[in-house]
């Protein structure tokens, strides 16, 4: 998700590809073996200014006392004593890419949300599998995005694509009794692959964020 400074529709995002070869003959050790060409495409954001957008801002909504709010809090004390954290976020790291630097973590408390008579509007803020039961489809506005990787899961020999609904896209209930985190729904990869381990998440809840507009806009 971009960071939060900029517009988000003055960013735009530029794809180029580079030429990688993969040495099967030698990686696996039999000689005459095919080597393997393909194309990795390297993401760019540039904003209005025509800069490089380099700043991201990531958003994670976690209970109070949970495993994940304990390691971000020890990682925002570690933040007091250096600079930057670095990590790897994503797959070809390797090889250098899709490397970052933490430089900061920020609590962000939004409290109880007051019930009103009108069903709550949420906006997006990252990969989002829905519940489509909770969703009120006719009265919000998604833009849905299908994979056309390999399929992460396969079942009686039938093999399944993913689609998510991206970020930007307003979410509205369809019950004002319904809490954010029932909007969407993760998978656990690891009774599909014995290579993950148990409760591995390939996706997880996205983010969403309240919007306060009336429910007649």
């Amino acid at each position: 998700m971009f960071d939060t400074k900029p517009i988000i529709g003055s960013v735009n995002k530029n794809q180029n590809f580079i030429q990688k070869f993969r040495l099967e003959n030698q990686i696996k050790q039999l000689p005459g073996m095919p080597n393997v060409a393909y194309s990795l495409p390297i993401l760019s954001f540039v904003n209005q200014a025509d800069d490089i957008q380099k700043e991201f801002s990531f958003f994670v909504k976690v209970s109070q006392d949970s495993c994940i709010s304990k390691t971000l809090e020890g990682m925002r004390k570690i933040l007091k004593k250096n600079e930057t954290i670095p990590c790897f976020l994503g797959g070809k790291w390797s090889s250098g890419y899709n490397e970052y630097n933490i430089y900061a973590v920020e609590n962000s408390y939004d409290g109880e949300e007051e019930r009103s008579n009108t069903c709550t509007r949420y906006l997006n803020l990252g990969v989002l599998l829905p519940n489509f039961e909770n969703v009120d489809i006719e009265n919000s506005v998604v833009d849905i995005y299908t994979s056309d990787r390999k399929p992460f899961e396969i079942e009686n020999e039938v093999p399944k694509v993913i689609s998510f609904v991206t970020a930007g896209s307003v979410i509205k209930v369809n019950d004002c009794g319904i809490v954010p985190y029932t909007v969407g729904k993760s998978i656990d990869n690891s009774k599909y692959n014995p290579m993950y381990k148990k409760n591995a998440i390939i996706f997880g809840n996205s983010y969403l964020l309240k919007l306060e507009v009336d429910d007649e806009a």
